[in-house]
């Protein structure tokens, strides 16, 4: 398995995927806009149907809360973390 927490950049990772027995042949970084137009917007008039359709029930709402807190700390902290796909043969 990839350890993140020993990760510098992209190429921190290439070491660990050649240990695993893989030819590294390709990566790329998901980029900003995957997550705000195509994640997190899209989330919205769900999550206000949701509401409606269980309104009053307290554990849809902390779902809720929840879900729109994670895209606030998305929103606040990336910058500094994001996805990175790495694409590799296997020996």
């Amino acid at each position: 398995m990839l350890q993140a927490t020993q990760a510098t950049g992209t190429s921190a990772y290439v070491p660990q995927m050649e240990k695993a027995g893989y030819i590294p042949t390709a990566h790329f970084i998901l980029p900003e806009n995957c997550w705000t137009e195509h994640f997190y917007a899209p989330q919205f008039p769900v999550q206000e149907a949701f509401l409606k359709e269980y309104a009053g029930n307290k554990a849809a709402a902390d779902f809720i809360a929840g879900q729109r807190h994670e895209e606030s700390l998305y929103n606040k902290y990336k910058e500094y973390y994001g996805y990175v796909f790495y694409i590799g043969q296997k020996r």
